[in-house]
């Protein structure tokens, strides 16, 4: 393939790139899910702030072996949390029932890649989107 060809091939691929952005992101869902989920474990905020208040009763933070809200009560809030993307920003939710009461008390911060997980899902956006320019541009 000649030089010409690559060229019109990534000027494709960047003219689509908000599509390759979103199936990028699209594709590694489940690993944004996760970082959402491990921050709420260490009871982490989007913004890295820590997710407030306190437990009420030192028995239970005693038994939770932390004194922060884990968001983890039966599993159910994290075990139903999803992804999506509009190809400009992403958004991270739960389908529980218990999700817009824990919104008001924690608010929609409890959802969003934390500061110091947002190295890891950026090195894997930009892993797929290296890719699949590598799939599109120089191997299509």
């Amino acid at each position: 393939m000649g030089i010409s060809a690559i060229r019109e091939r990534s000027n494709r691929f960047v003219v689509n790139l908000p599509a390759i952005i979103a199936e990028a992101l699209n594709e590694n869902e489940d690993a944004f899910v996760q970082l959402n989920q491990e921050a709420m474990l260490n009871s982490m905020k989007s913004d890295g702030g820590r997710i407030e208040p306190a437990y009420r009763s030192q028995a239970y933070a005693d038994k939770k072996g932390r004194n922060y809200p884990d968001l983890k009560l039966t599993g159910a809030f994290q075990g139903d949390m999803s992804f999506f993307t509009d190809g400009e920003e992403f958004f991270l939710t739960s389908n529980d029932p218990k999700m817009p009461k824990l919104v008001d008390k924690y608010t929609l911060k409890i959802f969003g890649i934390a500061p110091i997980y947002r190295p890891l899902a950026q090195g894997r956006a930009l892993s797929t989107i290296a890719r699949m320019f590598n799939k599109y541009v120089l191997n299509g």
